[in-house]
């Protein structure tokens, strides 16, 4: 129905998608006009295609700019989980990303504290997103057994909105509220 920006507004994803739109429009040979519109003339013999065509360009419009403000807010919550390990450890022993040798494999962790020796402490930002959970589950899992020596930490948004599979997080890491005390940090 070429109802994109009313899916991406449901979304909280509409702040791109006026450019997404554009650009989309230009993709399937269509025009945009700039508010909500897609815009295509047809005769009346290939009005179906006309459609699918208008509906095609809206939904990718809708699904980019939902990507987009997802990998948006994946950044911001992964930018105030680092900052908040630098003002609880301090800047100088706080590293945005290092590579951690697992069992089976090596791990780009983030927000990594480095303690004297090879001791370390990893804050990886999770989210409620079966993906993130999964990803969080499958490192934590490689690095217990292979890097007994780092401390692994989930950091999530509010730890008493977690379902049970990010839960599960907790049987090999600890899962630590964003807003939590610097005493929990440590």
């Amino acid at each position: 129905m070429g109802m994109g920006l009313v899916e991406a507004e449901m979304m909280a994803a509409q702040d791109s998608f006026q450019k997404l739109a554009r650009t989309k429009a230009e993709e399937f040979g269509i025009g945009y006009d700039n508010s909500a519109m897609f815009v295509l003339w047809a005769p009346a013999a290939r009005l179906e295609a006309a459609v699918v065509c208008v509906a095609n360009a809206s939904a990718q419009a809708a699904a980019d700019a939902v990507r987009l403000a997802s990998e948006a807010q994946v950044k911001r919550q992964a930018a105030a989980v680092f900052d908040r390990i630098r003002l609880v450890f301090g800047e100088r022993k706080v590293a945005r990303a290092v590579q951690v040798q697992g069992k089976r494999s090596a791990w780009e962790a983030h927000n990594v504290v480095l303690f004297e020796g090879a001791r370390k402490a990893i804050f990886e930002p999770m989210t409620m997103n079966a993906n993130s959970i999964s990803a969080k589950f499958l490192m934590f899992s490689d690095l217990a057994e292979g890097a007994p020596q780092v401390s692994l930490n989930a950091v999530v948004d509010d730890v008493h909105r977690l379902d049970p599979k990010a839960q599960m997080v907790g049987d090999i890491a600890n899962i630590i509220d964003l807003k939590a005390s610097d005493e929990v940090f440590r």
